[in-house]
């Protein structure tokens, strides 16, 4: 029996959203159901209040994301779930412990000499002791670059607190990041999953209008909204990395990874992915089996649910 838990109604999209990100980016628990279903495997729909009861099943998948509504909620009875069980639950413990949480993760890159140089800030005195012109501040906590700012002029030295009250995790901010901006002119996002590892670049933005709008010039649109700037998949020689990102994830013991990457450093990474490219594209990926680079065209449906049967297959279900 698999339990499959309900995500929260947080990630839910409204009308305005692209078809093509609604496929992509439904809910989990619909696509975990639709293969389970599929495959005559029997399964429970699940929420939070279940779990106060005695807990029922072989096998737990779930959403466990990063808005502060859910994670409220999911950090209280994660480890009751994980004791019970064990490894064949998804998120795992060191996945989901490592997710939504950059300062763990910094000595986890730092292990493998594939940081980002950061000084880490407890408090806004620590803070304010380290933040120069042309330094990124990020807190531990968020994703979708929602806590995070880019101090490029002398005034911005004035302004820390009202940056920090624009994040959406204003009141839980600390512990932070300090980290020096690398100008460069695109992003690699590098993505592991279902035993494949693909690869994308996007441009960044430069010239931005406030500080909270950094990397990219979004204002408060929500992500889902986002039209982003171009995408192209990686070519062969772009990739890097692959070494150790493979060993990160054996490490972790987790299906699926990404990876955001600057000249060749981590950003930060996530047990999560949201789309890569909004269409179907060709795209050049590396075979964990063949150890080769293979090229083909993936369609939008087939990627929205490469995550999920990913998962299911790494635990064993299918």
């Amino acid at each position: 029996m698999v339990i499959v838990h309900k995500d929260h109604g947080v990630y839910s999209f409204d009308e305005s959203v692209p078809f093509h990100k609604k496929i992509l980016s439904e809910f989990y628990h619909s696509k975990f159901e639709k293969t389970l279903k599929s495959n005559n495997i029997p399964y429970i729909i699940t929420d939070y209040e279940d779990y106060d009861e005695d807990l029922v099943g072989d096998y737990f998948v779930g959403r466990f994301a990063h808005a502060l509504i859910d994670k409220e909620l999911h950090s209280k009875c994660f480890d009751k779930l994980y004791d019970y069980y064990g490894e064949k639950m998804w998120p795992n413990k060191k996945a989901y412990y490592y997710y939504d949480d950059k300062v763990r993760q910094y000595e986890l890159l730092e292990k493998y000499g594939i940081q980002v140089p950061s000084v880490t800030c407890n408090d806004l005195d620590e803070l304010l002791k380290n933040v120069t012109i042309g330094t990124v501040i990020k807190s531990t906590y968020g994703a979708g670059s929602e806590s995070t700012f880019y101090v490029w002029e002398k005034e911005h030295l004035d302004n820390i607190e009202e940056y920090i009250s624009n994040c959406y995790n204003s009141e839980n901010f600390f512990p932070c990041q300090v980290q020096e901006y690398i100008s460069t002119e695109h992003e690699k996002k590098i993505v592991i999953t279902n035993d494949e590892i693909y690869g994308i670049k996007q441009k960044l933005d430069v010239g931005w209008e406030y500080p909270n709008h950094f990397p990219f010039n979004y204002g408060d649109e929500h992500w889902a909204n986002r039209k982003g700037n171009k995408v192209e998949s990686l070519n062969e020689r772009e990739f890097g990395l692959l070494d150790t990102i493979m060993d990160i994830k054996t490490e972790l013991n987790t299906p699926n990874l990404k990876f955001d990457i600057i000249n060749e450093k981590v950003i930060e990474f996530t047990y999560m992915y949201g789309e890569l490219l909004p269409e179907t594209y060709k795209y050049m990926y590396f075979d964990m089996n063949t150890k080769s680079f293979e090229e083909k065209v993936v369609s939008v449906n087939d990627f929205a649910y490469k995550q999920s049967n990913s998962v299911l297959k790494h635990l064993g279900i299918i």
